[in-house]
C-alpha cells in the first residue's frame, strides 16, 4: 500500500483517534440524553412515537439473541441456545408485535425491509421464523419487493433443504458470518468454517433464489496481511451477492483474556490500517457496496433505507429503534422484557428526544455513508439551515484530512474518506459531543485494536 499524503492524514488524524472505538453501521448516539420510562408512561410515549412517524414505509428489525457457542470476536453477548427459553421468547416476541399493532403503530404503514438479527436467528427452527413472518404479514402490509433478510451461522445451513425452506417461507436474502477462512485464526476465535462449506452454502442459496451476504473481519487474533489477501482470493471465487468487512473490536472478555496471555496475537494499528485499505479497495473494484458508498438498495436494502433515514421499529429485548425525532431502547433484561409484555405493556425502557441540532448531525452522519452524500436541498427543506454554515468547522477539518467532496448539491466522501467511513463518523460524533458539552469525552465501548488501551480498561 502506497501511503499517500491523504492516507497519512487520515491515519494520523482519524484512524488513530478511533482505534479505541470502532463501530459498524455508525449512527448518532448521545447516551447522556436518555430519559428513563416507567411502565405507566409507556402508553403516552407510544402516542408521541406514532406522531413522529410521518413516513408511509418503515423498517422492521427482529432480535433473536441466542447462539450455540460464544465466538471471541462477538460483542453482542447472546444467550445460550435453549429450546424452552427460545420458545418462551418467541411467544413474547409475537405478542409484542400484537401490542404494537393494537397501539396503531402500523396503521397506514408498509414494511419496506425486514431484518432478523442476533445472536443466530437460525438457532430457531424455520417454522419459528415463519411464525414471525406470518405475524408480520397479518399486522402490516409489505411494500412491493419487500426485502426480508436473516443472519445465519454457517453450521445451521449445512442442509440444502433448510436453505430452500428459508426461501419458501418468504426470505429473499441471508447473511452469514464467515469472518475469515484462515483456520488458525478461526481456532483462536472459537469458530470453524471452511472454504468448501461456505462455497456450498452460497451456491445452494443462489440456486434457491436467495441473495447472500458474507460478513468478514479484519484485525482478528493472529490475522496477517497475507491471510487477508488469501481470504479475498477465496471470496472472488465464491462470489456472493454482497460482502461486508468490519473491524474486530476488543469487547468480549474471552478475547481480553486471550490477549493478556498472547499479546503477540494483537494486530498492530498500522497493520489493521493496511487491512482496511486492502479490503475496501478490493470491494470497490469488484462492485461491492458498503457504508460510505451505497448507491442503491440492491445489495443492502435494509442498510440503504436506514441511511436514507427511514424509521426503524425494532422488536425483542435490547433493541434500539429510530424515527427522525426519537431514539428508544427496549429493556435488556429478558425477564423484564417478558414480564412487561405478559402484562400487556410494551417493554420500552428509555428514550431520547432528538433536538434539532442532534437531528442535523444524524442527517450528516447517515448522509455521508451514501455515495451521493448529504443532499443539500433536502437538508435545507427539512431544517431551514445551510449545512455549510451549520458544520463549517467540522467540514473544514474533514476537507483538510482529504475526506470530502463538496458542491452546491451535496457533501460526500471521496474515495479514501469512504474507505475509512467508520473513522469519519466517529469524528463527527465526537465533534457533536464537544460542541454540546465542551469537555464531554465519549467513553470507548471497546478496546479497539490497541493493547495499551486494553490494559488500561481491564
Amino acid at each position: 500500500m502506497e501511503l499517500t499524503a491523504t492516507l497519512s492524514k487520515i491515519r494520523k488524524e482519524l484512524f488513530y483517534g478511533s482505534s479505541n472505538y470502532t463501530k459498524n453501521q455508525p449512527d448518532l448516539f448521545v447516551p447522556h440524553h436518555f430519559r428513563m420510562l416507567a411502565p405507566s408512561q409507556v402508553d403516552s410515549f407510544v402516542e408521541t412515537l406514532k406522531e413522529s412517524i410521518k413516513e408511509e414505509e418503515i423498517l422492521l428489525y427482529f432480535h433473536l439473541p441466542f447462539c450455540f457457542s460464544e465466538c471471541l470476536f462477538c460483542n453482542s453477548f447472546p444467550l445460550k441456545a435453549d429450546k424452552q427459553v427460545q420458545q418462551n421468547y418467541l411467544h413474547h416476541l409475537l405478542k409484542e408485535v400484537e401490542l404494537f399493532s393494537k397501539h396503531g403503530i402500523f396503521d397506514g404503514k408498509k414494511a419496506k425491509c425486514i431484518y432478523f438479527g442476533g445472536g443466530t436467528p437460525t438457532s430457531f427452527l424455520n417454522s419459528d421464523i415463519k411464525l414471525i413472518i406470518d405475524k408480520i404479514r397479518s399486522s402490516i402490509d409489505l411494500s412491493e419487493n419487500c426485502n426480508i433478510t436473516s443472519e445465519a451461522h454457517p453450521l445451521t445451513l449445512s442442509s440444502e433443504n433448510r436453505i430452500e425452506e428459508l426461501a419458501n417461507i418468504g426470505l429473499n436474502r441471508i447473511s452469514i458470518g464467515c469472518q475469515t477462512f484462515d483456520q488458525d485464526v478461526l481456532i483462536h476465535c472459537n469458530r470453524s468454517n471452511t472454504e468448501h462449506q461456505i462455497q456450498k452454502i452460497v451456491k445452494t442459496a443462489q440456486e434457491s433464489g436467495l441473495a447472500i451476504n458474507i460478513d468478514m473481519m479484519t484485525g482478528l487474533p493472529g490475522q496477517t496481511i497475507m491471510s487477508v489477501r488469501k481470504d479475498l482470493e477465496i471470496l472472488k471465487e465464491i462470489r456472493p451477492n454482497a460482502v461486508e468487512y468490519i473491524r474486530h473490536e476488543i469487547v468480549n472478555p474471552l478475547v481480553v483474556e486471550l490477549y493478556r496471555t498472547r499479546p503477540d496475537l494483537i494486530v498492530e494499528d498500522d497493520i489493521l490500517f493496511e487491512m482496511v485499505f486492502i479490503t475496501q479497495e478490493w470491494m470497490e473494484n469488484l462492485g461491492y457496496e458498503q457504508n460510505g458508498r451505497f448507491s442503491n438498495d440492491k445489495q443492502w436494502g435494509y442498510r440503504y433505507h436506514w441511511l436514507k433515514e427511514m424509521p426503524i421499529i425494532a422488536f425483542g429485548s435490547r433493541t434500539r429503534s429510530y424515527t427522525k425525532t426519537i431514539c428508544y431502547d427496549k429493556h435488556e433484561d429478558l425477564s423484564t422484557y417478558t414480564r412487561m409484555i405478559s402484562k400487556g405493556i410494551l417493554p420500552i425502557g428509555r428514550y431520547i428526544p432528538l433536538s434539532k441540532r442532534e437531528r442535523m448531525y444524524r442527517s450528516l452522519i447517515l448522509g455521508l455513508q451514501l455515495r451521493s452524500g448529504l443532499d443539500i436541498k433536502r437538508f435545507h427543506d427539512t431544517y431551514s439551515e445551510d449545512p455549510f454554515v451549520v458544520f463549517a468547522p467540522l467540514l473544514a477539518k474533514l476537507n483538510e484530512y482529504g475526506c470530502l467532496k463538496q458542491d452546491a448539491d451535496s457533501i460526500s466522501l471521496i474515495k479514501y474518506g469512504a474507505y475509512f467511513v467508520e473513522d469519519v463518523c466517529d469524528f463527527v460524533t465526537d465533534e457533536a459531543l464537544k460542541e454540546e458539552s465542551g469537555d464531554l469525552v465519549r467513553a470507548p465501548h471497546s478496546g479497539g485494536n490497541r493493547y495499551s488501551g486494553l490494559m488500561q480498561n481491564v
